[in-house]
């Protein structure tokens, strides 16, 4: 396997800007979006541009949400299933000799499409403790869909769901230390009650 296979996450906007400006992509694609094909929906339709850019494109589309109560009155009730898992290793595994790397996109970027990394990773490096690192420093705001990330524990025998804590843990702890931050800064800006 050729472990130089690369992987960029992006939101929509963020990789739509990306391709405009000319900027480097890998050769595959797995695009994520919401269900339904409302055109007045951004995330419904892939943009032409990403159509355009790639040679091959995996499309999943599926809620950025871990139960189908969440989703209130919202149609098509359509959650990450185990088959959507079963489609992106099969893309994989049939494009990983002619793919450059892969280019994974949703709509922010945070959640589906770094979980999806996770699994695209994981089947590169075959290293769970490999892929969480590559994530942070591919995507360092990452905080996979935790149900997705289950979904491929299950399919590949792995424990990509500790490393996905991880990653989460280290995102937790890095607003943390934002915040602590922001509240000296805050302490710093009060006038004097003297």
């Amino acid at each position: 396997m050729d472990h130089a296979l690369g992987v960029q996450v992006f939101g929509q906007p963020e990789l739509v800007a990306h391709l405009a400006e000319g900027r480097q992509h890998y050769s595959h694609c797995i695009s994520i979006g919401n269900p339904g094909k409302d055109v007045n929906q951004p995330d419904r339709v892939i943009p032409i541009i990403i159509r355009k850019s790639f040679k091959n494109i995996l499309r999943l589309a599926f809620y950025d949400v871990e139960e189908k109560r969440q989703l209130g009155n919202l149609r098509p009730k359509r959650i990450p299933k185990r088959a959507d898992v079963r489609k992106v290793i099969r893309f994989f595994r049939h494009t990983e000799n002619e793919a450059t790397g892969y280019t994974i996109h949703c709509w922010q970027g945070i959640s589906r499409s770094p979980a999806v990394a996770l699994g695209i990773l994981y089947l590169i490096t075959l290293s769970e403790r490999e892929a969480g690192k590559m994530l942070l420093e591919i995507r360092p705001q990452a905080l996979p869909h935790q149900n997705l990330v289950k979904l491929f524990d299950e399919e590949l025998g792995c424990n990509l769901s500790a490393v996905s804590n991880a990653v989460r843990n280290e995102r937790i702890e890095r607003w943390k230390k934002g915040l602590d931050l922001a509240e000296d800064l805050i302490e710093e800006l009060k006038p004097d009650s003297e």
